[in-house]
């Protein structure tokens, strides 16, 4: 029911007049005054309602003298009293018919009763029935009534304090929501600014609106008591904690963005005050270095507190996410900030909290595209972009590396032995399980002695934060062992998850605009956006060192089958990326990763070293440490499912296969059939890889070049593990619909392919030749398989293919040829029915 209503009118009066009654009764012994005030109240309304068809305007005109009795009535100090009068004040509250002269005298009122600790719950609840039902309330008689709010927030009673801390929240809010619905009551209302004063950049305060000058005076003063100096307009304030004004500041930012962005008044402020306040308190988390003794330096270096960091880098995503386009040099600051935070030589927790911070960035591609656009691609500026890829790399790795063995942070570098894994624990750091030869049911990182696990700590696309969380802990916490890898690893993975399809989709968008352009304008060329192809390659360019030297090791260290996935996948989803874009180093540096990680270790291949001799051989700088694309770890934890020939020019022995080998031969299977539009020279690498592979597993060209698993020729036969058996058929089969698939690449990516056959199928030829061995054919089983199912083109793979053939019968590798021509597939190459120029054999 309204409370406007002519029932609720009516209520309302009859329950003033019982008020007034009650009151009059309570006070007719002690407080004669305050019974005769009550009794002229009751006649008071009854005129009001007699001569008014409006009573509730009457009755807030009127107010002051309505109140009066009520007042009197707390002024007695006598619990049962005052708590009638304050229930009969907020019922008048709740119908808003108390005038501003009239709340003024309430909160005066209110004061005195707070002054004596009187009723403290009752008067909080007051205030904010006062506040939230009426917007009468402005200028000094509001900022006496939120101080009101804070001094109970800092009295000795538990209750009392928790129930303040939560109005003055609210309080807050409010002020701000104010604000937010006059700016709405004035919008399409073009107001001329006042000329400007002086060299100062922002309008006056006095152009304000009034809910707009009260929330300005109320933000600045939280800016003042955060930085301990007195407010200007809270008067009265005795005490406030710094953590409680982050809180509120931070509060205030995320709410109600627009209100900064819209008025210039409030961006001065952020500009101002915010952002130097929030570096200065970042100072003692900068300076401090763990176990460093102040006894060097010539001041002592103040410790880092917990509760003010964690509230600070609170404030700095908060004004990163919605203040960024405002607060572009300022931002700045702030990312550097946040990457040193990741430093080895912070304390652990401070690490863990910079971290979440960062992750906080990463499911924002967006945001990140705003940074490499502002910062990485403008001269003389921090490459920001790239050093958040690079710290998140960096920290990764760290956690791999003993603390205080004094190592750089190379990759690979070995990790010493289990005594570190005690003290890392302790430190929330690495630890080492002494796992060799263990296999763990636990999702785990391992490498060279340290032992990681893994646990859930995020959904995809979104950073699930537990230190940024804790707002009631004054002590540092205790990281969990594998916490900080775990938020790295997901930050790691939703990076690359947003910015590949933020780009993918924005290159959908333009090849679908392309496409049209065509359709309308056959005669005319397609222009693509630079600036947009600019920024994606940028994007690129500045995070895949930083992204592969983690991704690399973390791939090598993993002991889960789902890590293992997700990471492959990123790797799979940049290769593919960078091949759209036409970025060839990267892009063939992130699909050696995958053939690298798909070999047994330290497995002999040339092609890939050659291919790999710009990216093995490169140390790339990250945080001021070498860092070098790591080579898989000997020792590691995986099941072994195969064991075969190596396809080498020297006998090695046998070689092993793991799972995970083969789940990155899957991958690698999946690069080439999704994606072999992009993979241009790369289709070398990949199916070098695959030809490895092959020839490891056992398997062997049939009629129409498909494989299936044959035998041995030399040495011990091939020993694969059930698991393996059953998904070689599989293998095989996706291996041939990758050729099969080959019919939907366009005519360049066609020749890469016949190409890249044709050039392992030379190889094979020489070092059968060299070795007077048995051959791989599998380059020409392949060779076949495309030509067949390309047969509508013959044009353009007839002359590779047909040159290679020829140089193959009239070489004069007899061994070679032998096997070629006994080879139960190489009859459909030679049948005249499929050969559309049959001369070329004469």
């Amino acid at each position: 029911m309204s409370t406007s209503s002519p029932e609720a009118v009516k209520k309302l009066l009859e329950n003033m007049q019982t008020d007034l009654r009650s009151l009059s009764m309570e006070c007719k012994k002690k407080f004669p005054p305050v019974k005769e005030a009550a009794e002229s109240g009751i006649v008071k309304i009854k005129t009001i309602a007699a001569r008014n068809t409006d009573i509730l305007a009457a009755l807030k005109e009127n107010s002051s003298e309505v109140v009066q009795p009520f007042l009197m009535g707390c002024g007695t100090k006598e619990p049962k009293i005052t708590q009638l009068c304050l229930a009969a004040i907020q019922r008048l509250m709740s119908h808003e018919v108390v005038s501003e002269a009239a709340a003024g005298n309430i909160i005066n009122m209110l004061w005195q009763l707070m002054e004596n600790g009187l009723e403290e719950l009752k008067l909080l609840q007051t205030v904010l029935v006062l506040l939230t039902t009426n917007t009468v309330v402005h200028d000094e008689v509001l900022s006496k009534a939120i101080v009101l709010c804070f001094r109970l927030h800092f009295t000795k009673d538990n209750i009392t304090n928790n129930t303040a801390a939560a109005t003055v929240r609210q309080v807050v809010t409010v002020v701000f929501e104010r604000m937010v619905a006059e700016d709405e009551r004035f919008k399409g209302i073009v107001e001329q600014p006042p000329s400007v004063q002086g060299n100062t950049n922002r309008r006056s305060v006095s152009t304000l609106r009034p809910s707009a000058k009260d929330a300005y005076m109320l933000f600045q003063d939280l800016c003042q008591l955060v930085n301990a100096d007195a407010p200007y307009w809270l008067v009265g304030m005795t005490e406030m904690t710094r953590t409680f004004g982050l809180e509120l500041l931070e509060s205030v930012l995320n709410d109600f963005p627009g209100v900064f962005l819209q008025h210039q008044e409030f961006s001065f402020l952020l500009k101002e005050r915010v952002c130097p306040l929030v570096i200065k308190l970042f100072s003692p988390n900068i300076k401090f270095r763990q176990g460093s003794s102040s006894a060097a330096s010539p001041a002592p270096v103040e410790k880092p507190y917990f509760p003010i960091c964690m509230r600070l880098l609170r404030v700095v995503s908060v004004l990163i996410k919605h203040f960024y386009s405002l607060l572009v040099t300022e931002c700045e600051i702030f990312l550097s900030l946040l990457v040193k935070f990741l430093d080895g030589e912070k304390p652990q927790w401070l690490r863990a909290v910079a971290v979440e911070s960062v992750h906080r960035l990463c499911v924002q591609p967006h945001l990140l595209r705003s940074f490499c656009q502002s910062y990485d691609m403008k001269q003389h500026s921090t490459k920001v972009f790239r050093d958040i890829v690079n710290a998140l790399g960096s920290f990764i790795q760290s956690l791999f590396i003993v603390p205080n063995a004094g190592n750089p942070a190379v990759v690979g570098a070995p990790a010493g032995g289990s005594g570190s894994g005690a003290q890392g624990a302790a430190q929330g750091g690495p630890g080492t399980g002494g796992v060799s030869g263990i296999l763990t049911s636990q999702a785990a990182f391992e490498y060279r002695g340290t032992w990681i696990p893994l646990m859930t700590v995020s959904v995809q696309g979104s950073a699930k934060a537990t230190y940024l969380e804790m707002l009631d802990k004054v002590e540092p916490p205790s990281i969990p062992e594998g916490y900080a890898m775990s938020v790295a690893f997901s930050a790691l993975l939703d990076l690359v998850r947003g910015i590949t399809s933020m780009i993918e989709r924005e290159l959908a968008v333009e090849e679908e605009a392309a496409a049209e352009f065509r359709e309308t304008h056959p005669e005319q060329g397609w222009q693509p956006q630079p600036g947009a192809h600019l920024v994606w390659e940028e994007m690129v360019s500045a995070c895949w060192c930083g992204l592969l030297a983690a991704l690399s090791l973390l791939l090598d260290a993993s002991t889960d089958e789902t890590a293992t996935e997700n990471i492959l996948k990123a790797e799979l989803t940049m290769a593919s990326l960078c091949g759209r874009l036409g970025l060839v180093t990267p892009r063939d540096a992130f699909i050696t990763a995958i053939c690298k990680a798909s070999l047994p270790p330290h497995y002999a291949l040339t092609v890939l070293s050659s291919n790999a001799a710009n990216l093995s051989g490169k140390a790339y700088s990250i945080q001021g440490h070498s860092v070098q694309i790591i080579s898989p770890s000997s020792e590691s934890h995986q099941q072994v499912v195969a064991v075969g020939q190596p396809l080498a020019s020297q006998p090695q022995g046998t070689v092993v296969l793991t799972a995970k080998n083969i789940q990155c031969m899957r991958t690698l299977l999946n690069l080439a059939h999704c994606h072999g539009a992009v993979l241009g020279t790369s289709w070398q690498l990949v199916l070098a890889t695959l030809q490895h592979l092959v020839w490891i597993l056992g398997l062997k060209p049939g009629v129409g070049g498909a494989l299936k698993p044959g035998r041995a020729v030399e040495g011990p036969s091939t020993v694969l593990t059930t698991a393996v058996m059953t998904d070689l058929p599989i293998i095989a089969n996706i291996l041939s619909r990758l050729f099969e698939s080959s019919q939907y690449l366009d005519d360049v990516s066609l020749h890469h392919l016949i190409n890249a056959l044709c050039s392992l199928s030379l190889e094979a030829m020489e070092m059968a030749y060299g070795n007077n061995k048995e051959p791989s054919l599998f380059a020409v089983a392949k060779l076949l398989e495309t030509g067949l199912v390309n047969m509508d083109r013959i044009e353009i793979l007839w002359r590779p293919l047909t040159g290679h053939l020829l140089e193959k019968v009239s070489s004069d590798s007899l061994l070679y040829n032998h096997w070629l021509f006994e080879s139960p597939f190489f009859f459909p190459i030679c049948s005249p029915s499929l050969c559309l120029a049959p001369t070329c054999w004469s």
